[in-house]
């Protein structure tokens, strides 16, 4: 007789298929009068035996065998056999009841052995009769209740009626995995590792000790803290160091499965959960899932996840010259230096974007810059964004936004402060030394005075997405729903690093009252979340009000920049005129005129343009008849409530020729 082969030569799946049929065929031969030829096919000439290497038919030395072979078996059955530590007689049924699953002559044969139930799976208690006269052991239904298998959910006892009638259940999924196939569930989306996304080097030494846990067979929960997709990259790098694949998963799906659990374990699959928390909410795992798999939870600055001996990561936003090489590596030694200023983006943004970026500069055959960064952003990974604010896409150039000289020198001040926003405390004393490196701007003028185009300039100067928020779904009734939206508003913008506008930002930062009634108390206490939620956010927020005086003071105080917005002099109204009318301008005097008669801020002045132009006749090549605009003007001073000036109608008959 040749030596047996080693537990590595024989596959484990034709290994338990074997193991299954010769026991269904011996059971037959004994138990069953004439048993029908479809268990001589079962038992396959001998194939137990021959993959054993032991005599053919002798059943007590193959399962002295199997017992010795089960704690060395290799895949996912023998990581199951080792976990649980299955006896012989567990083991046969839990692949027996798998082998239902994939084999039809299996389903013959249970079929015919629980004649006349029509049932094709093994019931309890089939299992019961064959683990007496197989192995001698004493299986009855009720030690199935409560059996680890079942606790873990690999197995389940499905059916109604009494337990003995009951049969055993193992997912065809699972099963599946356990003869090799390694295909990612349905329920599950692979997360792909890419050596090219940047993490922070200050990591490396926490990456390092926990892929040395994983490795070792620690089962810890990491709990990451930071932007969703630098969180993927990390869960993505932890992986491939332990020798395993990154899956997501919906964390509401991953508590109502716990046979996903298994699947990760048995599979060699690195479950991450992204769970989105407000402030004071907390996310637990069920406990059939604690301790199976090492599982990675993704959650942002609010919140806790509610598990015993959690490692926590907090990953910090790349430094500029990691930016900066991030950038290089993604497009090319060619890219400007100037994106790492314009974009504080982590390096899996970065590598989303590079793409969009090549596109966008292809175009007229230009080394990739800010410009090409802005068309980039419009719009990219901003679903979760949009449920609480809209896009704001408009480019404004130089010419596109008209300011007083003063005014003009505070913006171009905030444009350098945003620009420096993460170098700015280099040098500086120690009471600096944990910044935050977000900009707070307000912008405060009358209606129409030019803050949302100054919005819109900022943005289109910085290469940055613009998204306006909507107050009145951020602002909910129910208590801590405000706070929860807005926390998640800025956990999204944050890992966008996009610029927020929160137009008549009064309504939400308003004055604080004494704090007698109920309601006001948590006006009160709402006021004070967001206070602090805005000023320890990393990125640029402009919000706008027409009152200032109207805003809490404690707040007023937090802010990097105040613009005042004042209404248009002479001057800024004829540039006014000049910008919005463009080629369709009636001349240089007119537009003066027009100026020096009306003083309308530039919200007037556009709306004025606008109604002329779709008025007049004339081709889009020709000057807008001055009468038109004069017209339009009229108008909206009409809709102020207010009597146009007397130089207007004169104005007015010039235009006519009268």
């Amino acid at each position: 007789m040749n030596a047996p082969d080693t537990p590595a030569a024989v596959a484990v799946p034709a290994l338990n298929r074997a193991f299954v049929c010769a026991g269904l065929a011996r059971f037959a031969g004994e138990h069953l009068g004439v048993p029908s030829a479809l268990f001589e096919r079962l038992a396959g000439d001998g194939e137990l035996y021959a993959l054993l290497g032991q005599p053919r038919g002798d059943w007590l030395a193959a399962c002295r065998e199997l017992a010795q072979r089960a704690p060395q078996l290799p895949g996912p059955c023998g990581r199951i056999l080792h976990d649980f530590r299955l006896q012989l007689h567990e083991w046969f049924a839990f692949a027996l009841a798998g082998e239902a699953e994939a084999s039809h002559l299996v389903n013959l044969a249970l079929a015919e052995l629980q004649a006349p139930a029509d049932n094709t799976r093994p019931s309890l208690h089939l299992l019961a009769a064959l683990s007496q006269a197989l192995f001698a052991i004493a299986l009855p239904p009720l030690s199935w209740a409560n059996h680890p298998l079942i606790r873990a959910q690999l197995a389940r006892i499905v059916g109604d009626d009494a337990l003995p009638l009951a049969n055993l259940h193992v997912s065809p999924r699972l099963w599946a995995l356990c003869c090799g196939d390694r295909q990612v569930w349905r329920e599950l989306h692979a997360v792909a590792s890419d050596p090219v996304i940047a993490l922070p080097a200050v990591l490396d030494g926490q990456i390092a000790a926990i892929v040395h846990t994983l490795r070792q067979g620690g089962i810890p929960v990491i709990v990451v803290r930071g932007s969703r997709p630098a969180g993927f990259a990390l869960a993505a790098r932890l992986a491939a160091g332990a020798g395993l694949l990154a899956v997501d998963s919906d964390a509401g799906e991953w508590n109502r499965r716990p046979l996903l659990a298994a699947a990760c374990r048995y599979a060699g699959w690195l479950p991450v959960l992204p769970v989105a928390l407000g402030p004071g909410e907390s996310f637990s795992l069920v406990a059939a899932a604690q301790g199976q798999t090492p599982i990675v939870v993704l959650a942002g600055v609010d919140g806790t996840v509610d598990v015993a001996d959690a490692l926590e990561i907090v990953i910090p936003p790349l430094a500029r010259d990691e930016r900066r090489h991030a950038w290089q590596r993604a497009l090319g030694p060619d890219a400007s230096p100037t994106l790492a200023d314009c974009a504080h983006l982590d390096g899996a943004t970065i590598a989303a974007l590079a793409g969009r970026i090549r596109r966008a500069a292809a175009g007229g055959d230009e080394a990739p810059g800010v410009r090409h960064l802005r068309q980039a952003r419009v719009g990219f990974a901003a679903e979760r964004l949009r449920l609480l604010a809209q896009p704001v896409d408009r480019e404004v150039g130089a010419d596109g936004l008209v300011l007083p000289p003063a005014t003009a020198r505070q913006f171009d001040q905030l444009i350098r402060r945003c620009r420096m926003r993460e170098r700015l405390w280099t040098g500086l004393g120690p009471s600096l030394a944990a910044p935050t490196a977000g900009v707070r701007a307000l912008f405060a003028g009358e209606s129409g005075s030019g803050k949302t185009l100054a919005a819109c300039r900022l943005a289109s100067r910085l290469g940055a997405p613009l998204y306006r928020v909507d107050l009145a779904a951020v602002i909910n009734k129910y208590v801590g729903e405000t706070e929860k939206n807005l926390g998640r508003l800025l956990d999204e913008a944050a890992a966008l690093d996009a610029i927020l506008l929160m137009d008549e930002a009064d309504a939400l930062f308003g004055r604080r009252s004494e704090g007698k009634e109920t309601g006001e108390r948590y006006a009160n206490m709402m006021t004070n979340f967001l206070l602090t939620r805005i000023e320890s956010h990393p990125g640029i927020v402009v919000l706008t009000t027409n009152a200032r005086n109207r805003l809490d003071a404690a707040f007023t105080r937090r802010f990097d920049a105040i613009i005042e917005f004042p209404l248009p002099g002479v001057e800024e109204r004829y540039r006014l005129w000049l910008s919005h009318l463009g080629a369709r301008s009636p001349g240089d005097d007119d537009c003066r005129l027009l100026a020096s008669y009306s003083d309308l801020p530039g919200g007037h002045i556009r709306n004025a343009v606008l109604h002329a132009a779709a008025l007049s006749e004339r081709p889009p090549d020709q000057p807008v008849e001055l009468v038109l605009l004069v017209a339009a003007l009229a108008d909206e001073y009409h809709k102020l409530g207010r009597t146009p000036p007397p130089q207007l109608g004169q104005l007015a008959a010039r235009g006519t020729g009268g």
